[in-house]
């Protein structure tokens, strides 16, 4: 039969369009019911559709096909992305996935229909590349569950990282970010380990220069054009954006209250007009944290919030201090050593019961003290267990000595 119409029933969000694409039938072509029923596959292993059927009606030699489907449920629709396809341009990839997808955007459904889907296009498009590997799959999420991604790569193909360009790089040369990346030159190329290590190890050194916005773009990736020096291997680019760097202005502190706001500062330890080291600042907040552990309060939450005064280039800190309740001193106890040495250890701890927990005694305490419990010849390791309890708003301390 020559096929002379298409029509569908039961569509609500996938167009006709779209499901006539993916269903790889072309009106005029010659059809049979083993190309119909494997139309019906394709449809059904997009994963749009629960239910599908078909039937059809000739007049002559002409075919009317009729497709009656039901439609999966709403699913969220997250991010894909092609980790490691070097050989094809995004609109490559895009292409051959929406061929048996029809409404890839750049996001697919969370179902494994989906998936089965995309991997299937991503293999037809290797095999016609003539590229040895397999599609492998891998679901990708940060570590309190969002950001969720599909990850589609290539396993069993070597593709090492030969070259690196950062377009965009000045107030860091592109010289001294390539020196930083040594870790990754000849690993094998993956968008996603080179997107984590532009922000774990490249975005810090911006910080340390006041360019607190400094941000990096979605690595992309080619073939090396030197094949001689290196074959089968990529030419990686990562784009920069700078920003500006930014000068201290001031910390601005709300709900502080067993520490002032200049006491906050002195531990903070940052000055009007210095370079804002994003580093620096980051230690900083620790010292604070001490601070105030010195006073018992040892669940503080401090959530900063940056103001830019982009026409001055500086940047005040805002933060919300939440102090939570003040722990003292419970109870003592020192394990593994003689009873004699224990007790001598335990008259020279100065925290009593019910005194202001200090969080930072402790070491303190073994720096001062630990040597007395040493002979010649045998060095004594300690682990601590601190044990806080929020119902009485003690802090246990056991000291076990190995």
């Amino acid at each position: 039969m020559r096929l002379g119409k298409i029509e569908v029933t039961g569509l609500q969000r996938v167009t006709e369009a779209q499901l006539v694409g993916a269903s790889g039938l072309e009106i005029g072509q010659q059809v049979d019911v083993a190309a119909l029923d494997a139309a019906a596959e394709r449809l059904l292993g997009t994963g749009l559709f629960t239910k599908l059927s078909y039937r059809y009606r000739t007049k002559g030699v002409e075919a009317t096909v009729t497709f009656e489907v039901e439609e999966s449920k709403a699913e969220r629709n997250i991010p894909v992305v092609f980790d490691n396809f070097v050989w094809f341009t995004d609109e490559e990839l895009a292409r051959a996935v929406r061929a048996e997808l029809p409404a890839f955007d750049g996001k697919a459904p969370e179902s494994n229909g989906a998936v089965a889907t995309i991997t299937r296009a991503l293999e037809r498009l290797l095999r016609a590349r003539k590229i040895a590997g397999q599609v492998d799959y891998m679901p990708s999420a940060d570590i309190a569950g969002g950001n969720p991604k599909h990850v589609f790569s290539v396993k069993g193909v070597s593709i090492p990282i030969c070259a690196l360009q950062f377009p965009g790089a000045s107030a860091i040369t592109e010289k001294e970010l390539v020196t930083n990346s040594a870790p990754i030159l000849k690993a094998d190329y993956s968008q996603e380990f080179v997107e984590g290590f532009t922000e774990g190890s490249l975005k810090p050194l911006y910080w340390q220069r006041g360019h607190l916005r400094a941000n990096f773009g979605r690595p992309g990736a080619t073939l090396a054009a030197d094949a001689d020096k290196c074959a089968g291997g990529a030419s990686v680019s990562v784009p920069v954006e700078e920003g500006i760097a930014y000068s201290w202005e001031q910390a601005v502190w709300t709900g502080n209250a067993a520490l002032t706001a200049a006491e906050l500062d002195a531990a903070l330890g940052m000055q009007a007009g210095e370079i804002a080291d994003g580093l620096k600042i980051n230690k900083a907040l620790r010292a604070v944290a001490k601070a105030y552990g010195r006073k018992g309060y040892i669940f503080l939450s401090l959530k900063p919030r940056q103001q830019f005064a982009d026409e001055t280039r500086r940047v005040t800190y805002e933060f919300d201090v939440r102090e939570g309740s003040q722990f003292r001193m419970g109870a003592l106890a020192i394990n593994g050593l003689p009873a004699a040495d224990a007790a001598r250890l335990k008259a020279k701890w100065m925290l009593s019961p019910g005194d202001v927990y200090d969080a930072s005694y402790i070491d303190a305490f073994l720096q001062n003290n630990l040597m007395s419990v040493n002979r010649p010849g045998m060095l004594r390791n300690v682990e601590t267990s601190v044990k806080p309890d929020r119902q009485k708003l003690t802090v246990d301390v056991t000291l076990n000595f190995k």
